[in-house]
């Protein structure tokens, strides 16, 4: 088994490289800065996901996909950034502010 690690470690890249990649384009959209949490279905990050996986998985399938991790996060931040433009993001939540902020 310790010699199959790596179609483990393709899955590992291939399902984090696109959020990876949806979180810094969301991070770059709104000034860089997170803006808090999306709410429920938030569909530019689950399109992006799933389209960067699809590219981060292909190696597991035999398709030659260089770097895939990196391929994967490349498509994830390109598909979040285009889902985005066309008003595919879900609302932010509006958080209270912490107890610090509130006793000054």
């Amino acid at each position: 088994y310790a010699g199959k690690v790596i179609p483990v470690f393709v899955i590992i890249g291939a399902s984090f490289g696109p959020i990876c990649g949806a979180m810094m384009v969301d991070s770059l959209i709104n000034g860089n800065r997170w803006t808090g949490p999306r709410s429920g279905f938030n569909p530019a990050g689950w399109i992006a996901w799933f389209l960067g996986f699809i590219v981060g998985i292909m190696p597991n399938f035999g398709a030659p996909v260089p770097a895939a991790p990196v391929a994967a996060f490349i498509v994830g931040a390109v598909v979040y950034f285009l889902c985005a433009k066309i008003g595919l993001q879900s609302k932010i939540v509006t958080l209270p502010a912490p107890l610090a902020e509130t006793t000054k």
